[in-house]
């Protein structure tokens, strides 16, 4: 007989159980096993414990079972209904509430440094300048725009709404929230290798901070965080690779002086909690992130009816205003501004839906009803018209020329 006539012939004579998969030795085993009615759960829970001590690296499940254990898939059964639920009761397994109360510990530690990098360098900017406590007089003037988006700003839109506040001087300027952009880690698929992170700070602090408190030296200015702004803030508490060059190149410095804040004495608006776990959680504490002026009036980045005074929004940049009545406060609107960066980014996709404004709002300290008059200008296209004075695209560009 040839070497090769006598390798068939042994594989001819191998048992038939070495060919078969290991569910189809399970079946075949199950199907030599009996019913045992005289088998309690104990038994059973015995048995399964006694096997994965047999073998101790051994992940035991169903299949296994089948094969080395004791009881048959209809003995165990009716006693636990499903294999991991034997598990569970032989301890080999944690059980849903331990299951739950691991996710809760672990979730909670992940979340602690989010926590300490709150308290320890955005809670103190936090109305840190406050000055209209200082204010007199019975009329104050509020001006409020949002969705800058750092370097997608409009230079155009920007610069009317900055000599605005120039000739009006107001008690308080509001940038109501999305100050910074950040596509890289947003919905868009731009590779975040590309985050420009220094660049993005310094176009903020030289382009939207510096003029401002140059035009409006005694003016408070608040930065109301916003959900592209709480982005970036939760990027600098993980110290991505990014933002790990960037404060290297600004080395020792905190979040306040790498936005800005203790330079151009701007408060940040941000009563959050960083370790907000769920994408449903960031929105509402973004929704509860807001703040009131003279009592009269609010602003936050996502629109708040619930708070029953007079108030302006962003995020949508998409100009609307609602009017309502409220007691004891009477007949107001919520108005919601639209952006001042560019209406179409050029990573986005779709129509160029989107339109800049901002609002002017005089609060009459004296009154408690009907105490809010607005102005929202509303800009669509390459001239704008504020407080009787024309603005022209044109005279901006021959200025950044």
């Amino acid at each position: 007989m040839t070497k090769t006539k006598r390798k068939e012939a042994d594989r001819n004579q191998e048992p038939v159980e070495k060919k078969l998969s290991e569910r189809e030795l399970a079946l075949l085993s199950e199907k030599n096993k009996k019913f045992n009615q005289d088998a309690t759960a104990n038994d059973c829970v015995a048995d399964l414990r006694a096997l994965q001590e047999e073998f101790p690296l051994k992940f035991i499940g169903r299949n296994f079972y089948r094969c080395n254990g004791t009881f048959s898939d209809s003995t165990w059964n009716q006693f636990y209904g499903t294999f991991a639920e034997f598990r569970r009761q032989a301890k080999l397994e944690l059980t849903r509430e331990q299951h739950e109360l691991e996710r809760r510990i672990a979730k909670h530690a992940a979340l602690d440094h989010y926590r300490n990098f709150y308290n320890k360098e955005v809670l103190p900017y936090h109305k840190k300048y406050v000055r209209t406590k200082e204010q007199r007089s019975r009329f104050r003037d509020i001006a409020v725009c949002s969705d800058l988006h750092d370097e997608e700003l409009d230079p155009f839109v920007f610069g009317v709404f900055l000599d605005a506040c120039q000739q009006k001087q107001p008690n308080v300027i509001v940038l109501n929230g999305d100050i910074f952009d950040n596509p890289e880690f947003s919905k868009y698929n731009i590779d975040p290798r590309s985050f420009g992170v220094k660049r993005r700070f310094d176009f903020v602090k030289e382009n939207i901070f510096a003029p401002l408190r140059k035009a409006c030296p005694k003016s408070q200015i608040d930065f109301v965080i916003g959900n592209h702004d709480w982005r970036i803030i939760k990027l600098m508490a993980d110290k991505t690779p990014n933002l790990r060059v960037l404060l290297s190149d600004v080395m020792g410095l905190s979040l306040s002086d790498v936005f800005g804040l203790k330079d151009f004495q701007i408060n940040l608006v941000a009563k959050i909690d960083l370790a907000a776990f769920q994408h449903s959680d960031v929105k509402d504490e973004l929704r509860e992130n807001y703040e009131v002026y003279y009592d009269r009036f609010a602003c936050s980045h996502f629109k708040n009816l619930n708070l029953g005074i007079a108030g302006t929004s962003g995020h949508t940049h998409r100009p609307t205003q609602i009017t309502f009545a409220s007691v004891p406060m009477g007949k107001m609107t919520w108005t919601e501004t639209g952006c001042m960066s560019r209406t179409r980014a050029e990573y986005t996709d779709g129509m160029d839906n989107a339109l800049n404004s901002f609002l002017f709002a005089t609060v009459d300290t004296s009154k408690i009803r009907d105490a809010v008059q607005t102005q929202h200008y509303i800009i669509t296209g390459d001239h704008a018209v504020v407080e009787g004075q024309l603005y022209e695209r044109k005279q901006f560009e021959d200025e950044e020329k």
